[in-house]
């Protein structure tokens, strides 16, 4: 039975990894590790997982500590561990989730993984035809609202102060003093030029006592960079208000993909207004 392994990068969203039986698992800190955690509280080698062979033909996956910084199951640590069912274990400080899962299942990620890309190709198709901002701003709500399940998606675009643009296409809740959306995951996004995913923010830290998500009742949000000559000039925003939302590394590269086909059809409008104005 394969062994699905997760746990949730810097930038918020989930690493997924699909294990098989055959070969052992190490995961942990170093680069040579099959898995790579980047933690410095978690140890170079940290766990390693292999798959037993059992009586009835089938594997059951162990989990050895390797570590300094420990392995934990509900506060109690350690050292070896049979994983016959879904199980979230802390790698030093590191929450990672342990699925167990049948054949079937393994068919039904392939598929989805299969479906994105489909969809991302198609959405591809369409951003060629858009001829306007308008067009282009619906058409990537529409991408996130149905791909990733969120309630409230738009294109963000920023003037040189940063100031939130009030252009046509964006709804009530984005409008000036009224937006409602998180404004310090949008800054984050803008001023590290990189993807920001927060699955659940009630348990980040860094974002749980903001007032933007504490006022908007904001429960997940996700927001990518759209650049023009490498440099961020909005985002693309999503968020979800009536519950958690579980942004996958599949999720990611989708939104990004997304983000940057945006990115050159803005490109193209800038360089097709600087040859009209030469012309």
């Amino acid at each position: 039975m394969p062994l699905q392994f997760a746990f949730t990068e810097r930038n918020g969203s989930v690493s997924e990894h699909l294990l098989f039986e055959g070969r052992e698992y190490h995961i942990g800190r170093s680069e040579s590790a099959d898995i790579v955690i980047p933690h410095p509280q978690v140890s170079r080698s940290h766990i390693v997982l292999r798959a037993n062979k059992q009586a009835d033909n089938d594997h059951v996956w162990q989990l050895n500590d390797m570590s300094s910084t420990g392995c934990f199951s509900a506060g109690m640590q350690v050292k070896h561990l049979t994983l016959i069912k879904p199980q979230v274990l802390q790698l030093g400080p590191v929450p990672c989730e342990f699925t167990p899962i049948d054949l079937n299942n393994v068919v039904k990620l392939d598929s989805h993984r299969e479906w994105r890309k489909h969809q991302l190709k198609q959405y591809q198709t369409q951003l060629q035809r858009c001829n306007g901002s308008t067009a282009l701003i619906n058409l990537a709500r529409e991408c996130l609202l149905q791909s990733l399940g969120c309630e409230r998606a738009s294109l963000i675009l920023f003037d040189k102060t940063n100031d939130y643009q009030l252009g046509v296409g964006y709804e009530s809740w984005m409008q000036g003093e009224e937006f409602t959306g998180s404004r310090t995951i949008i800054n984050q996004c803008m001023q590290t030029n990189a993807v920001r995913a927060i699955g659940n923010i009630v348990c980040d830290e860094s974002l749980n006592k903001q007032q933007s998500v504490i006022n908007h009742g904001i429960q997940a949000a996700i927001c990518v960079p759209v650049c023009l000559n490498e440099t961020p000039v909005g985002v693309l925003y999503a968020d979800s208000t009536k519950g958690r939302r579980y942004f996958t590394q599949t999720d990611i590269e989708f939104a990004t993909s997304l983000a940057n086909m945006i990115s050159m059809r803005l490109l193209f409008h800038t360089i097709e207004h600087k040859l009209s104005l030469i012309s």
